[in-house]
Parts: C-alpha cells; structure tokens; sequence
C-alpha cells in the first residue's frame, strides 16, 4: 500500500522491512479504522437521544428538548459531538491515505510513521515530529515556542521591572 521505499526530501528514508510490515499490518488496521468509522457514525446519527440518566428526552409540544437540558449538560453534549466529528474527520482521513497509498507517511514532511505509533493510533497521519509542531489540528501551522508570560510593569513605579514568574509570584519585583 506504500508507494516508494523513500520519503521526500524532508523525510527519512523508509526501510524494506518497515514498508513489508506495514504493507502486511494495512488490512488489519483498515479494518479497525472501519470499525471506529462505524463507532463514530453511530455516535453523531442520535447524539441527545438520551439524557444522562438513560431515558428517552421527549421534548413537550411547541418546546424544544434543548429547553428542558442544563446548560452544562448541553455544553458537555456539545463537547463530545465536537470531539466524535474530529476523531470521524481523522478516521476518514486515514481511510482516504490508505486508498491513495499515502498511509503510513507523515502528511507534514513525508517520514514513515513508525508501525508501532500506527498501530496504537491507526489514524494518525503525522509521525511524532510533526504532531508536536503543528499547532491545534490546524494544518501547516507550526507553533512557535512557548514562553513565560512576562508581568506588566507598573506605571506608578519606575523601579519595578516585570520578571517573567509562575502565576501568583506578585506583579512586580523591585530593581533596587
């Protein structure tokens, strides 16, 4: 299912024995894409059938069943329907990767994933690099470095300088 035993040129090169294990390993993890496809399908086709506690909402005449949730209930439900929407967009992805042969390289810069990562993340399409440098799922947007937030100088004072700290640490420390 792997095109070429190399990568682009900002990759690493993938060896014979990681394409033949992977080209063997294909059909298996395909079939568990399918399965969490399935899984996730399910999950959004009734996502407030049911209140927590189990029982069917029948919403009352003229009202929606959103009138009768908790707004913190409706927030988590929103969560978790936002949350199968991504790992569904990521599954269909890697499905698509696996069509096109693509599978199992790095959509970033072309490295091999390692066989081990896809077989405990059968949807990934980043390898371990990449996932750490792309920004929030946003693709082609690397984070730059964090860094500690420094305090603001106070305008009463000249002779406070702001010192980066941990929060709580106090605004300002005297240059003095």
């Amino acid at each position: 299912m792997v095109r070429s035993r190399t990568a682009p040129a900002r990759g690493k090169p993938l060896t014979a024995a990681r394409c033949d294990l992977l080209a063997a390993r294909v059909p298996v993890l395909r079939a568990a894409l399918v399965r969490q496809r399935n899984f996730r399908r399910e999950q959004l086709a009734q996502p407030d059938a049911h209140e927590p506690s189990g029982r069917t909402s029948t919403p009352p005449a003229g009202r929606g069943a959103a009138c009768d949730t908790p707004p913190a209930v409706r927030e988590v439900q929103a969560l978790v329907e936002a949350g199968a929407r991504r790992a569904l967009d990521d599954i269909e992805l890697a499905l698509a990767r696996i069509r096109t042969g693509d599978y199992g390289r790095c959509r970033a810069c072309g490295a091999g994933v390692p066989p081990v990562l896809l077989e405990a993340i059968p949807q990934t399409t980043l390898c371990l690099c990449c996932h750490h440098r792309l920004s929030d799922g946003a693709e082609g947007r690397v984070l730059a470095p964090r860094r500690t937030p420094t305090r603001a100088v106070s305008a009463r004072s000249s002779s406070t300088v702001a010192r980066p700290g941990p929060p709580g640490a106090g605004d300002a420390t005297p240059s003095g």
